[in-house]
């Protein structure tokens, strides 16, 4: 029995209404670092994508254990500032759906190849956020908001002070997700958020094509 036409166009709209909310909900942040004059590392932290369409008016990203000199670079409207413990920018506005990138530089005391986290909370109008601040497992899935990490590069320009762990060993990343801090405290509230609306959106398609098959199926005539 071939299905009626109207009933294929309605199942091939709801699969392209899936595939197009799965595919900002599969983005992540990430981190990329290039090593700098006088020792300074730059870091730059990419965002693809808002919160659940609202455009992007913030960003908060905890610093690295023991970071100094920490300079943000501003443009295009966004304001940068600086603690002891984390960087933000404020005052901009990224659209939902266009990439955009944070910039700044500091100095670093985790020795080149070492990994260094860097939980962050991307903040979106209407009261909306991200938080990015799970343990990256390498698996960039839309259930998962996995922290920017980064490599440390090798700076030949100025040496680097190595801080040792409570174990000897040299302190090879920053603050994990698992961690205690103001960043992943506030964004663990409200990173799931997303996930909910997105499974409820796909839940009313779903159903609604299997509805219109239904109908369809009992018009058919009997061959």
């Amino acid at each position: 029995m071939a299905l009626p036409r109207r009933f294929l166009i309605a199942s091939a709209a709801s699969l392209t209404a899936l595939v197009a909310l799965a595919g900002p909900a599969a983005a992540h942040a990430e981190a990329n670092a290039t090593a700098e004059a006088a020792g300074r590392t730059g870091v730059t932290v990419s965002l693809t994508h808002g919160c659940d369409g609202n455009p992007t008016t913030g960003l908060r990203v905890s610093l690295p254990a023991g970071a100094t000199a920490v300079k943000g670079i501003d443009s295009d409207g966004w304001i940068s500032s600086v603690t002891t413990s984390e960087i933000s920018w404020i005052g901009g506005s990224l659209p939902a759906t266009k990439a955009g990138g944070f910039a700044f530089s500091l100095v670093i005391t985790q020795p080149p190849g070492s990994t260094v986290v860097l939980p962050t909370i991307q903040r979106c109008a209407n009261n909306s956020e991200i938080a990015w601040i799970e343990k990256n497992t390498g698996n960039h899935s839309e259930s998962g908001h996995p922290a920017p990490q980064f490599a440390v590069p090798i700076n030949d320009s100025a040496a680097v002070t190595v801080t040792a762990g409570s174990n000897g060993s040299p302190a090879s990343t920053a603050r994990m997700a698992t961690q205690s801090n103001a960043i992943t405290d506030e964004g663990s509230e409200t990173s799931t958020a997303g996930q909910y609306v997105f499974i409820g959106v796909c839940a009313v398609l779903v159903g609604g094509a299997g509805a219109l098959f239904l109908k369809y199926r009992k018009k058919s005539p009997k061959i």
